[in-house]
């Protein structure tokens, strides 16, 4: 039995021409229920999803200040830094192109300077825990940008799907694997560690076929929704060494059906690989490897995401 009320009507549904509404649970709270909105027009059903996953993606972060953009459910952009104008510069590097448009959140407090930069780019949504009045100032300036204070943290335990006829639900992709292997004759350096490890909390929140391509503090190359992995592998390298000439690691959220991903990874200069494993022809990727002299670490833990 679904425990749900209506909060409110949206302006549209994914389309104009589609009505729709926002339901909240009556029994659990949720960092998408008790939001207080600052600022702008009302929000739509396309805003909504959208700052779903951009706030669950900077909640990753635990111990780091950690700033998404996400464009149509897709992260394009994901940064970590030690300052918050910082590492919301690093997160619009990541994609300038795409981030117009796009909603950004914060999981740190928001100042006027970062505001003031903010307010450089055409943004939908601008979500944090909190703003300095200042910041608001600055942000309201804009007025139909929305200004979304962020009250709840996360507390999804499942995930519900609508299928014509009945729901679908399982538990959230909450898990990430304590028992990571090198599976290669080279050893990742300390920092190629961290890089992967980085890379790999962003690939969770990419669609499937998902690759993620980073720097270890910000991820570059983001190709997700492809239909095999191999594209998905040349539109996050590609899009990465764009914007970056230095060393990248790669993140994978499933395994490599066939050796062509590390092949393609060694062309192109890729210094690191994580992937969970579990091919019939998993020794062929770590033989590739081996040949290429590229680390490769396994997790056993695959993250689609549909």
């Amino acid at each position: 039995m679904l425990h749900i009320k209506k909060a409110s009507d949206l302006r549209y549904g994914e389309n104009p021409h589609q009505t729709a509404a926002y339901y909240v649970s009556t029994f659990e709270n949720g960092a998408m229920k008790d939001f207080e909105q600052l600022g702008g027009k009302e929000l739509s059903f396309n805003n909504l999803r959208d700052m779903d996953l951009c706030w669950k993606v900077v909640t990753e972060f635990k111990e780091e200040m950690a700033c998404c953009a996400v464009k149509h459910s897709t992260p394009c952009g994901v940064a970590i830094g030690t300052s918050a104008l910082e590492t919301y510069q690093k997160t619009f590097e990541c994609d300038p192109v795409s981030i117009f448009g796009g909603i950004v959140a914060m999981n740190y407090k928001i100042d006027a300077a970062t505001a003031e930069e903010l307010n450089k780019t055409f943004l939908e949504i601008v979500m944090a825990p909190e703003f300095d009045e200042a910041a608001l100032d600055v942000l309201r300036k804009k007025k139909n940008l929305r200004i979304i204070k962020i009250v709840n943290p996360v507390s999804d335990k499942q995930t519900w799907v609508k299928i014509d006829g009945g729901i679908l639900v399982q538990d959230n992709d909450s898990h990430f694997s304590d028992d990571i292997k090198v599976v290669t004759e080279v050893q990742p350096s300390e920092e190629q560690k961290k890089a992967l490890l980085f890379s790999q909390r962003v690939v969770k929140y990419v669609k499937s076929n998902a690759i993620v391509v980073s720097n270890g503090i910000q991820a570059f190359g983001i190709g997700g929704g492809q239909v095999n992995r191999i594209w998905a592998t040349e539109q996050a390298i590609e899009r990465a060494k764009e914007k970056f000439t230095g060393d990248l690691v790669l993140a994978s959220d499933a395994f490599f059906p066939f050796r062509d991903v590390v092949d393609f990874c060694a062309k192109e200069g890729i210094k690191a690989i994580i992937q969970p494993g579990g091919s019939v022809k998993d020794q062929d990727s770590i033989e590739a490897a081996n040949e290429h002299g590229i680390p490769m670490m396994f997790t056993g833990v695959r993250h689609f995401l549909h």
